[in-house]
């Protein structure tokens, strides 16, 4: 017997939305155990400030849906989050992909990497893996490339920039020359 866990669910667990129905299947013997997430995020270097912020979301969400007895559809499992340090370059945020994939093959998905030149990075990697990702990151490139296994949450960099675009041009005409 197979117990389906959605991606659905990832959204929840980090704060965001997702507007996909991708599914994994979890054996029924994982049930009443953890269910691992991983988020690569840059938690040294310039950046660590923004990856802490996004560790304590993740952890936050992670402990209300602990305390509320975990994943009822998998009859009350945790949730367990890995931390995977992105460091300050692309090629480190792709070392940790590697990493945690190697590391833990059990993960249902991860979230990540907050820059993105490191997501474009880490999730060619994942992509590789099987692995669905969900991130922030802007670059239209991220979806673009046909991946499968990517979910971007938010609006890629070309739409924000022409839903901004009227809005800009209209401030503009309201200036004294």
């Amino acid at each position: 017997m197979t117990t389906r866990i959605t991606l659905a669910m990832l959204p929840v667990l980090f704060g965001i939305g997702l507007g996909a129905g991708f599914g994994i299947s979890a054996p029924a013997e994982a049930q009443s155990q953890e269910v691992k997430i991983g988020l690569i995020a840059p938690m040294s270097g310039p950046w660590a400030r923004q990856g802490e912020l996004m560790l304590k979301g993740a952890n936050l969400a992670i402990d209300d849906i602990n305390t509320q007895g975990g994943i009822k559809s998998l009859g009350g499992a945790k949730v367990k989050l890995l931390v995977f340090d992105a460091g300050d370059s692309v090629e480190k945020a792709k070392n940790a992909a590697q990493r945690m994939i190697a590391q833990e093959p059990d993960l249902i998905g991860a979230t990540g990497s907050w820059l993105s030149s490191f997501t474009l990075g880490v999730t060619e990697v994942t992509e590789r893996a099987e692995l669905p990702v969900l991130t922030l990151s802007y670059s239209d490139q991220i979806t673009s490339r046909g991946f499968k296994y990517v979910f971007q949450t938010s609006l890629g960099g070309g739409a924000q920039a022409n839903q901004a675009l009227p809005a800009l041009v209209a401030l503009a005409g309201k200036c004294d020359r």
